[in-house]
């Protein structure tokens, strides 16, 4: 397989059945991004890349480059040359006869990328920012269904914050692992909210074989972040988590290459 030649990692070669690889990654500033990257990029995207300015070009090269790179180490072929498409709501998907699922999803400084063959998934990774309680109850009655939002309202204030943050990442997850737009489903189910408790989906009318197969997790997060993992399974899956290091600027590679931590 040909590597790329800004990240040079000591990877998995396989994943079992039922593992699902996650990948924490820093996003690089922009005088540290290896200019290679954008190489292995599609025409397409980096016609995208090219319209963008500033952070948001920074980003989606990062992160597509990063994507390509993991998943062509996965389906062990050159990351330039994978085809990386969308769904019609925006949803990236593999267009290759290989049994692999994954999902992205960035916030603030950090990226975060989930790949597995266990089935559909989907990711979501938030920086908590700061806001009055009254401010998070009004967003969670326009945003999330009213048992949620009432569950919200009975929360010490000191836990709202946070609450609400956990029962985001969860939902749009759990959106996510059906590759749908997040404003058209967002009331229309409802998912634990308590911080501290373990996340579940506790009620999906439009899809309600769901209860019974689709697992809904809290990820590790850094602190000041919530992330969620919603994955097509009727058991846990196994997590693998695996830290992607900044890049060494005199020769565009990571630091060091580190080892996954099954969890």
């Amino acid at each position: 397989m040909t590597r790329n030649p800004a990240i040079s990692l000591c990877m998995p070669a396989s994943m079992a059945s039922q593992e699902v690889h996650l990948w924490h990654q820093p996003l690089w500033p922009a005088d540290r991004l290896p200019e290679s990257l954008e190489k292995l990029l599609s025409p397409a995207e980096q016609q995208r890349a090219q319209r963008l300015r500033g952070e948001a070009q920074r980003i989606f090269v990062t992160v597509r480059a990063t994507l390509r790179t993991l998943l062509g180490h996965y389906v062990q072929q050159p990351a330039a040359s994978l085809r990386v498409c969308n769904n019609p709501d925006g949803k990236p998907f593999l267009d290759a006869p290989h049994p692999l699922w994954f999902n992205v999803t960035h916030s603030g400084a950090w990226a975060l990328y989930a790949v597995s063959p266990a089935g559909e998934l989907g990711v979501d990774l938030q920086q908590m920012h700061p806001a009055d309680p009254d401010t998070r109850l009004r967003m969670a009655r326009r945003f999330f269904s009213s048992e949620e939002s009432s569950a919200l309202g009975r929360l010490p204030v000191h836990q709202l914050q946070e609450a609400f943050f956990a029962c985001w990442t969860r939902k749009e997850a759990y959106i996510k692992r059906h590759g749908l737009s997040l404003a058209r489903l967002l009331p229309h189910f409802t998912v634990s909210v308590e911080p501290d408790q373990p996340a579940a989906l506790l009620a999906t009318p439009w899809q309600p074989e769901d209860l019974n197969r689709c697992h809904l997790q809290d990820l590790p997060a850094p602190t000041g972040y919530r992330a969620a993992l919603a994955l097509a399974s009727t058991h846990p899956p196994a997590l693998c988590h695996h830290h992607w290091p900044e890049p060494d600027t005199s020769h565009g590679l990571p630091h060091k290459s580190p080892c996954l931590v099954a969890q």
